[in-house]
């Protein structure tokens, strides 16, 4: 459902940004709108997974031990993972609308632009498979602790 609601602002943005700009422009500031959308969606993604994360590690208390386990370890370094990731894309994010900014005030050369959005999108696919395997990681974790409980309410059923 975020995910929709992102990327239906971001069409609405769009549209907007290209009603607003000057004619020249508008092709490639509609590639760095459509890059934003899928920044915008990896980004949400990645940091609703976060946050689940950080409910699980953070919101034991019960444990009486100073030592961490393993568990939440994999779980920290997880979240670690994503927050990296989560920034990267930010700044990515960031620095797109400073190039739409200067496409719209025409105080830059477009061909400038074009090579530092060019510089952003590579980044950003160097980046996908770093993406994936903290997606991977975050749905493998989902999965076992689905099985963990589902074997918890197994052996609690009563015959």
């Amino acid at each position: 459902m975020k995910n929709q609601i992102i990327t239906i602002v971001s069409t609405i943005a769009l549209a907007i940004c290209l009603a607003s700009c000057k004619e020249d422009y508008s092709q490639l500031i509609q590639k760095i709108e459509t890059t934003q959308i899928e920044l915008q969606q990896q980004d949400s993604v990645l940091t609703s997974q976060r946050t689940e994360i950080a409910q699980l590690v953070y919101t034991d208390t019960t444990g009486k031990s100073e030592a961490v386990s393993p568990e939440e370890m994999a779980l920290t370094n997880l979240a670690g993972e994503q927050n990296t990731l989560i920034t990267r894309l930010e700044i990515i994010i960031q620095k797109n609308k400073e190039l739409i900014a200067q496409l719209s005030d025409s105080s830059v050369d477009p061909k400038e632009v074009e090579k530092e959005f060019t510089s952003h999108r590579d980044e950003l696919e160097l980046m996908k498979p770093e993406i994936n395997a903290a997606k991977e990681s975050y749905n493998k974790l989902v999965k076992e602790v689905a099985k963990v409980f589902k074997e918890l309410s197994d052996t609690t059923k009563v015959n």
